[in-house]
Order: C-alpha cells, then structure tokens, then sequence
C-alpha cells in the first residue's frame, strides 16, 4: 500500500469516528430525557464563570497541571475502588437518564389496564401484539411471562430477580459517582499542598511567595467544583431515577400477576394507584 493510500484510510477512518460523535452529540441534543441535570449544572458553571469573569483576572484561575491532578489522581482512585466496566456503566446510566424520558407512574397504570381490558375481551394473545410494540425490555418481558402461561409465583420470581439486579447495578452507579465526588475534593487538597512545599521550596524570593500560593489554592477550587457541581449532583440524579425505576417495575409486575389471575381491571387499578406516592 502507498503512502498516499495509507494517509487517505487514516483520514477515512478520522472522518468517520468525528462523524459518529457528532451523530451522539445531536441525538443527546435532541433526545427526550431528563434535562434537569444538564441545567443544574450548566447554571451553576455560569453562575460561577460570571464571578471569575466578573473578577477580573481569568487568567489566575486557570492552572492546567493543577486541573490534571485533580481529574487523574480522582479517576485513578475511584478506579481502585471499582473495575473498568462498573465505571463504564456508571457512565453509561448517566447519559440513559439524559437520552430517555421520565415514565409516569399514572401512565403505567393506564397502559397496563388498557392492555387487561383487551384481554378481557380478546383473550391472552392481545399480549403477544402489546409485547411487540413495547418499548420497555422489563413490561415486555412481563407480558411474554403472562401470554406463555408462566404460573403466577414463577412471574413473581423471574421478575423481582430482574429487579433486583437492576437495581443493584443501579446503586453501583451511584456508589462510582459519590465515590469521585469523594475523591475530587481530597485530590484537590493534595494538589494543594505540592504546590505549598513548591512554594515553600521559594521563599527566597518574596514576590514569587503570592503567586505560587494563589496557584497551589486552584487544585482544591478544582475539587470542590468537579465534585459539588457535577459528581455529587449526578448519584443524587441516578439514585432517583434509580427509585423511579423501581416504582415502575413494581407497578409492572403487580399488572402482570393480574392478568395472568385474569382480574377485573378496576381491582387491578385500585391494586396498582397504591404505589403513587400519596396514596399510602
């Protein structure tokens, strides 16, 4: 192969992956989710931009090694604590709770008994259609349980397994993120103190002593930011999406054991409102 042909692959190949990231950009852009976070967030990186800005001096609170250390002594740490693929995952919920919207409970409910009263109707195979247009993998695998005849304490089971795993890998993903919102404020106190002993290392020289403790200062603001507006922030959101979840899920397996006792669907409804909150 030329050298020519090599560069163009190269270049092909750059194309394509800019490409994918651009397509992952727009669809969070555009995607239904819970924005929530993204807001949070972004007010308070502005609200606290406004006040460097406002301040004058920009340029006295940037301090790239100070940023890396705290970022890569945060994320070495956690990682540590937990493998590659739970902060993967972590990562991966985060960007779910952006990317799909929040279900309401009350809407479950009404699926669910729109679902019993046509099988009411039309028998149990009106479930093989409903399985096929849901979305949700847990209420579809809720519905092929029912429509296959499973008996009732088997549903009971397989389901709440599901759950509990999910539920768990949930609660792994809030345990990553508290986790570096932990480590962050400490790696920015470490980092401050290496630029104390580098300070220190200069006293010689009184004019230098201001600026070098100005910059030793800038590794624990980097901490206390990452972790108060963004690490801390995300296992609250992932801990009540987590929570939502589960509400869900437990509507969904009450729904599903009703059909397969073939309930009335006004039972079934009085069954399921008791998981909104309020209603206990």
């Amino acid at each position: 192969m030329r050298f020519s042909d090599l560069a163009s692959a190269r270049w092909l190949l750059l194309l394509r992956a800019m490409n994918t990231r651009v397509g992952q950009l727009n669809f969070l852009l555009h995607a239904e989710g819970d924005r929530s976070i993204l807001w949070g967030v972004g007010i308070s990186v502005l609200i606290v931009g406004l006040a460097v800005i406002l301040s004058g001096h920009v340029g006295n609170y940037i301090d790239v090694p100070g940023f890396l250390l705290v970022v890569g002594g945060t994320l070495g740490a956690t990682l540590a604590n937990f493998s590659v693929r739970e902060m993967g995952f972590a990562w991966t919920s985060f960007l779910r709770v952006i990317q799909y919207p929040v279900r309401e409970p009350i809407a479950r409910i009404r699926t669910l008994a729109r679902v019993n009263q046509a099988i009411r109707a039309e028998g149990l195979l009106v479930l093989e259609r409903a399985s096929s247009q849901e979305r949700d993998p847990f209420l579809r695998k809720a519905y092929e349980l029912v429509v296959d005849g499973t008996p009732v304490e088997d549903i009971r089971r397989i389901l709440e397994t599901d759950m509990r795993a999910t539920h768990d890998k949930y609660s792994r993903a809030v345990q990553v993120f508290e986790t570096l919102g932990t480590y962050a404020p400490a790696l920015g106190l470490i980092g401050t103190l290496v630029g104390l002993v580098q300070m220190l290392g200069a006293l010689s020289d009184p004019s230098t002593v201001g600026p070098a403790m100005a910059l030793a200062l800038l590794t624990t603001l980097y901490g206390a930011l990452l972790a108060n507006l963004f690490f801390l922030p995300v296992s609250g959101k992932l801990r009540n999406r987590s929570e939502e979840e589960w509400t869900l899920k437990c509507i969904a397996l009450e729904g599903a054991i009703s059909m397969a006792r073939q309930e009335n669907t006004i039972v079934m409804e009085q069954r399921l409102h008791s998981f909104l909150p309020g209603k206990h």
